[in-house]
C-alpha cells in the first residue's frame, strides 16, 4: 500500500476532479492509482486520520488498511477482507475491555451494519473517557445510485446487500443514533467533492 499524505497538491486536486467520472463510476477502484488518480478509500483515510488519536479501534475495517495506515490498533469485521483485520461473530459484542480504545472509527460502514444502535452502544462502552468517535457516510441518494452502479463493488461478491443494509444514512439519523449510544457531536465537516459527511464525536454518557 502506498503511502497516504494527509493533503493532496493543488495539481493531484485537479487531476482528481477531471477524473471524476472515472474514479467514482467508471473504473474498479485498483485500477485509479495507475492513471495517478486518488481512490476513494485514500481520500476517506486521509479525511479521518488528522482526528485518530492514540490507540484505534476499527469497526467494518474491511481490509484493516485505515489502522494499517495509522500503525496503532485493531481493525475488526464480519467479514475476512485480509490485512489482518480481526474476524468476529458480531461487532456488538467485542472481545476487549471497557473504555480500552482511544478512537473508535466507522469508515462509511454504518449503513451496512444491520444492527447499528447496538454496535455503537458497544462503540461507546469500548472508548475512555477524552475519546473520541469518528463516522464517515454518505447520503441515502447518492449511496442508492451509487450502490446501483458501482458494477467492483466488493458487496456483488458477497451477494449484494443483506437485509437491514441500506445505501447511506441521513446526517441527522447518524446523529441521533449516537447521541442515543452516549456521544456528543463534536464536528461535522466534507470531503470528496462535499458528497461525504465527516462526523466526529465526544463520548459523553452510557446510555440507560
Amino acid at each position: 500500500m502506498r503511502g497516504i499524505a494527509v493533503q493532496k497538491s493543488a495539481l493531484q486536486t485537479v487531476w482528481d476532479a477531471i477524473g471524476i467520472p472515472f474514479r467514482l463510476v467508471l473504473l474498479p477502484q485498483e485500477v485509479l492509482p495507475r492513471l495517478g488518480w486518488t481512490t476513494l478509500e485514500e481520500e476517506r483515510i486521509r479525511a479521518v486520520l488528522p482526528w485518530i488519536d492514540g490507540r484505534l479501534l476499527d469497526i467494518g475495517s474491511g481490509p484493516n488498511t485505515l489502522v494499517r495506515c495509522y500503525g496503532n490498533g485493531i481493525g475488526v469485521d464480519i467479514h475476512d477482507w485480509g490485512g489482518g483485520t480481526m474476524v468476529v461473530h458480531d461487532t456488538a459484542n467485542l472481545p476487549f475491555a471497557s473504555e480500552s480504545f482511544d478512537t473508535a472509527t466507522f469508515i462509511t460502514c454504518l449503513n451496512h451494519i444491520p444492527n447499528r444502535e447496538a454496535v455503537l452502544r458497544e462503540a461507546r462502552r469500548l472508548v475512555r473517557p477524552g475519546g473520541r468517535m469518528i463516522v464517515t457516510m454518505i447520503n441515502p441518494i447518492l449511496g442508492g445510485i451509487g450502490h446501483a452502479i458501482w458494477w467492483y463493488d466488493e458487496r456483488r461478491h458477497r451477494g449484494g446487500m443483506k437485509l437491514g443494509e441500506v445505501g447511506g444514512l441521513w446526517n441527522r439519523n447518524v446523529i441521533r443514533m449516537c447521541c442515543a449510544a452516549g456521544f456528543t457531536l463534536a464536528k461535522h465537516g466534507r470531503f470528496v467533492f462535499w458528497m461525504n459527511n465527516l462526523l466526529v464525536f465526544d463520548p459523553t454518557r452510557i446510555a440507560n
